[in-house]
């Protein structure tokens, strides 16, 4: 179920455009981690990426950074891969090793910002920003206190005639301190994906990457409009049938769900879970 790490061509084009439109940012200025901050919520970075963009490797590494400084279950990424610097999946041809990782989905979110050039980032569905500014809006936003909590349940059937595929459920548990409306989405990621990837002068063939944009569960960027009563629970339920055809080859066991609550003023609450728990995908 592996995908194939002979990756022999990939097709770049636009380079004029690669060139003029993909930000760049001096190596001294590309993040500046804070002081030691009490996590009063998970916060969600969302990464406008793609895999022609010669600078995007290095937002990638702002997000390691972030996570190790924070932990991944309080900072929660999500590489959306879009735009004039996407490869499209509909161009995948795994044989040649041409992996395209931008979805239809990835661009209706992008249309949703005013994103010009790349890599950009928005944090908890604030303004999008360079990536020299994540770490500062991160800190800024992890410390806000928020009036929901939120859990994941997730568990995976598989399909009794394919191995490769299955049905993805799952399950969020909200409860408000306030009477909102809101909205809740479930977003589908993977880790671990070996596709090509521009950084600076060269195409790394080989390239490993993380927290990509899958597919979304329900219809609309934000998803589904809920009504929280203070103090009353909520659930709110989904499921995705895996993916595995000419196009898109889901690895069940790098999979994960990213569950998110928001409003009119951002992201209020988001939770990551695994699809296969750790201890079961390493058996």
């Amino acid at each position: 179920m592996k995908i194939s790490n002979s990756i022999k061509i990939f097709t770049i084009g636009m380079a004029g455009l690669i060139l003029t439109a993909c930000d760049d940012v001096k190596p001294d200025d590309r993040y500046i981690l804070g002081d030691s901050v009490v996590a009063e919520r998970a916060v969600l970075l969302e990464d406008f990426t793609g895999q022609m963009c010669i600078n995007c490797p290095q937002a990638h590494q702002v997000i390691k950074d972030l996570e190790e400084q924070y932990g991944s279950d309080k900072l929660i990424a999500v590489s959306i891969h879009c735009g004039s610097f996407g490869f499209s999946k509909s161009r995948t041809n795994f044989e040649r090793g041409n992996i395209g990782l931008m979805t239809d989905e990835g661009n209706a979110i992008l249309e949703t910002y005013s994103i010009s050039s790349f890599p950009m980032g928005c944090v908890d569905m604030g303004s999008p920003i360079t990536y020299s500014l994540w770490a500062t809006a991160v800190m800024e936003e992890i410390s806000k206190p928020s009036p929901v909590t939120l859990s994941l349940d997730v568990d995976f059937t598989p399909s009794a005639t394919d191995e490769h595929t299955g049905t993805i459920n799952m399950k969020a548990d909200i409860l408000s301190g306030e009477n909102l409306t809101a909205n809740v989405q479930f977003w589908i990621i993977e880790d671990g994906i070996v596709a090509p990837q521009r950084d600076g002068n060269t195409t790394v063939t080989d390239y490993v990457h993380n927290d990509v944009f899958r597919a979304q569960v329900f219809n609309g960027v934000r998803g589904g409009i809920i009504q929280l009563a203070a103090g009353l629970p909520f659930e709110k339920t989904g499921s995705i049938e895996t993916r595995w055809n000419n196009e898109e080859h889901w690895e069940t066991k790098n999979l994960s769900v990213v569950a998110y609550v928001s409003d009119a003023r951002g992201v209020l609450q988001v939770v990551k879970k695994p699809v296969i728990p750790v201890n079961e995908s390493e058996e």
